[in-house]
């Protein structure tokens, strides 16, 4: 037995193939980014600034669990992926068993240690007083929901990994509309907490459902102590754990940059946050692109179709500039329409539009700098992806940190111009010294 309706990438027109199967992973991941919008929408204009404020760095926090998380669900994705093509169903089912153990373990471990740090972590990026009481409780009423997310979202990535990218779209609209619907049920009468509380009932629910299609797709009979293997566990650290570093990591620059921002203020806070959101939903469609060719690379190199991923690399090119241009054209001409979806605050407006209107310049270099990495990712070249992004990260931390406390608020963009430059070009040089290396031994 297989995943249902598995598109084949490894036959058939490149650029269909490739827009067929990105497509459901596209409008999954914005409709994902769509209700983390709505919540702060929702949050900012029936509660207050300090409300959104409170959940941007209650985020914050959580990012640093939610990331290390995100590197096993990436780590879980390219593993399917390389092992779909050569692998039967028990194979498969025992390689599944492993990723979920070991997921679920971690999620169990990271609610731990989220709970009993969350008041130290809000203390260490700053958070102002008047807002630290609301973003501890968001964070802690969010974190009981995270092994669920840990396991929903990993179903996901494994189910992509093998092929098939619609079921994942159904199952990610239906929790965002009920995210919605018990945001608006929930926010007016418990604050944040009715936020926080949405979103971790709608990812039991998906839990539930993803579990449940495993279980009659990619799990042969029941789990069973004896089918985790130690050959399995170091193949998922292998890929994972760079993953995990690199998602951490950039956590890390994040938090200098919420650290920086509390000096300025609550409303620097918050149209920070929202420009971050409106960012996030524009390029949600490049980071599905850029997984989608991952899992393209990863199964045509799997059967020896160097080639044809490739020729995978160069249309998915093709697609990501022309995007691109749309999206710095929308936010440098847009930018304060959008912030005022956010909050009719209007000093947390001109920060947020400052910061979108001026770093939407960058986004060319560095998506194209995702391309190179996510070419690195599809050949498991995974010690070479995360120098491209431990460098980039280090250069951009430095930049704030340079430039935040002597230029003030354009700071901020003003390191993003002086990184992602020299991340693109670093990134591009270690691609095609893998490329070379990778012909030379085919």
């Amino acid at each position: 037995m297989t995943c249902k309706k598995e598109t084949s990438l490894l036959e058939g027109p490149v650029r269909g193939t490739l827009v067929r199967f990105a497509a459901p992973i596209i409008l999954s991941r914005v409709t994902t980014q769509l209700y983390t919008v709505a919540d702060a929408m929702i949050v900012g204009l029936r509660l207050d600034a300090n409300a959104l404020a409170a959940v941007s760095n209650g985020t914050t926090v959580l990012m640093l669990f939610l990331f290390v998380s995100g590197g096993l669900e990436l780590g879980g994705n390219l593993l399917a992926a390389a092992n779909r093509p050569r692998t039967d169903w028990e194979g498969m089912s025992r390689l599944t068993y492993n990723i979920l153990f070991v997921d679920l373990a971690a999620g169990l471990l990271m609610m731990v240690l989220g709970l009993w740090g969350m008041d130290w972590l809000l203390g260490a990026i700053r958070t102002p007083a008047e807002i630290r009481s609301g973003a501890a409780l968001y964070g802690r009423v969010y974190l009981l929901g995270l092994p669920f997310l840990t396991l929903y979202d990993l179903s996901r990535q494994l189910v992509i990994g093998c092929g098939e990218s619609r079921l994942p779209l159904r199952a990610v609209t239906v929790t965002s509309v009920l995210n919605i619907c018990l945001d608006l049920l929930l926010v007016g009468p418990m604050g944040v907490a009715g936020a926080a509380l949405a979103t971790a009932l709608s990812q039991v629910a998906g839990c539930a459902y993803m579990l449940r299609y495993l279980r009659r797709t990619l799990l042969a009979g029941p789990f069973r102590l004896h089918m985790l293997q130690r050959e399995w566990f170091v193949e998922i650290m292998r890929l994972s754990v760079p993953n995990t570093v690199q998602q951490s990591a950039g956590t890390a620059i994040t938090v200098v940059r919420q650290s920086l921002l509390g000096p300025l203020g609550v409303a620097a806070i918050a149209g920070f946050s929202s420009a971050g959101k409106i960012s996030q939903l524009l390029l949600m469609p490049v980071f599905s692109l850029m997984q989608s060719l991952v899992v393209f690379i990863a199964q045509n190199r799997a059967v020896g179709q160097l080639d044809r991923a490739e020729e995978g690399v160069r249309e998915a090119r093709r697609i990501l500039l022309c995007y691109t241009a749309l999206v710095v054209a929308v936010c440098a001409l847009g930018s304060r329409l959008l912030l005022g979806l956010f909050t009719r605050d209007q000093e947390a407006i001109r920060y947020g539009a400052l910061l979108l209107s001026r770093e939407c310049w960058s986004y060319p270099l560095t998506n194209l700098r995702h391309l190179q990495e996510a070419r690195l990712r599809g050949r498991q070249q995974m010690g070479r992806f995360l120098t491209s992004n431990m460098v980039l990260i280090a250069m951009s931390m430095a930049g704030c940190l340079l430039l935040v406390p002597r230029m003030g608020f354009p700071g901020f963009y003003w390191a993003v111009y002086l990184s992602a430059p020299l991340g693109l070009a670093l990134s591009t040089i270690l691609a095609r010294w893998n490329r070379q290396s990778s012909h030379s031994f085919s």
